[in-house]
């Protein structure tokens, strides 16, 4: 189960798993940097069936622990493939184990003289991931798409992930980008970045932070505090939601009507598209909030 590969065996499985598809040319280059060897372009990729919201229960044979701490770590899901296979760039540096929890990967103790930074690591499931819960400190994630939800820390570290059915994250000083969440979203953006596309609900705190927001609100309550930071909101044309909007000190932009009131240290802003059947509550202070439609 915990199978790893030294540098040239790593190399030879990153090569063909491009030949086979399952990974792209510039995904290949990230996971071998140093390489000027050209990579096959994979064949084009099956439109994606659409993602279903669902309460996924905790499954330990399909959910995933994951413990990146400077290094590079891609998750695929390979149904050819018996069992979760992890495949490293240098042995003996990380463990794959089977816990009642679900499978974890974690960095090994680390020895004297040993650098994290050009280690590289591919794990390959048999069944797409339910839950991941992942902790990121100074290292890269990707992630394929989720049959549950990801709760994430980032601590100055990068995630890159497909759909899901929800997302709980702690952005500090790191990156994350994440794409169709047919579920709840709830995101804490502390000094770092994070976009979100294709989304239906938004739960949002950006401290000194960035968010990108993208997607469709058409029912519910939703709300984004933005504290010395940025956000930008991109509502998909048939959102049906009123926007209020309350800053101090504050700068709000949006390129559909809105009403300003208020004076020249605290303004509130609200507007509406559609109906207005969802309400979206906005609290700027001393950060930029644009609110604008595809």
């Amino acid at each position: 189960m915990n199978e790893q590969h030294p540098e040239s065996e790593f190399r030879s499985h990153v090569q063909r798993l491009v030949a086979e598809g399952k990974l792209t040319p510039e995904e290949a280059h990230t996971l071998l940097e140093d390489t000027s060897e050209p990579f096959p372009t994979p064949p084009q990729p099956q439109p994606a069936a659409p993602l279903v919201p669902t309460a996924a229960p905790a499954d330990p044979q399909r959910d995933l622990l994951l413990q990146v701490k400077g290094y590079s770590l891609t998750v695929l899901h390979d149904p050819s493939v018996p069992a979760p296979h992890l495949a490293a760039s240098e042995d003996g540096r990380i463990l794959l184990e089977h816990t009642p929890q679900g499978w974890r990967v974690s960095l090994l103790p680390q020895q004297p003289g040993a650098g994290c930074n050009t280690l590289k690591a591919i794990l390959t499931v048999p069944l797409a991931p339910n839950h991941v819960r992942a902790e990121v400190d100074g290292g890269n994630l990707v992630l394929p798409d989720l049959a549950g939800g990801l709760h994430t820390q980032v601590n100055g570290g990068n995630v890159r992930m497909g759909r899901a059915s929800s997302l709980h994250a702690d952005v500090n000083g790191g990156n994350l980008t994440a794409a169709e969440m047919s579920g709840p979203s709830t995101v804490t953006v502390n000094g770092g970045n994070l976009s979100l596309t294709g989304a239906h609900t938004l739960n949002a705190s950006v401290n000194g932070g960035n968010l990108k927001w993208a997607g469709l609100l058409t029912g519910g309550d939703h709300r984004v505090e933005v504290n010395a930071g940025n956000a930008r909101l991109l509502l998909h044309p048939d959102s049906s939601v009123r926007v209020d909007a309350e800053l101090t000190m504050g700068s709000f932009k949006a390129d559909f009507p809105t009403r300003r009131s208020g004076g020249f240290i605290t303004t509130r802003h609200a507007g509406q598209l559609g109906h207005g059947d969802a309400h979206l509550h906005c609290r700027v202070t001393a950060g930029g909030l644009k609110v604008v439609t595809a």
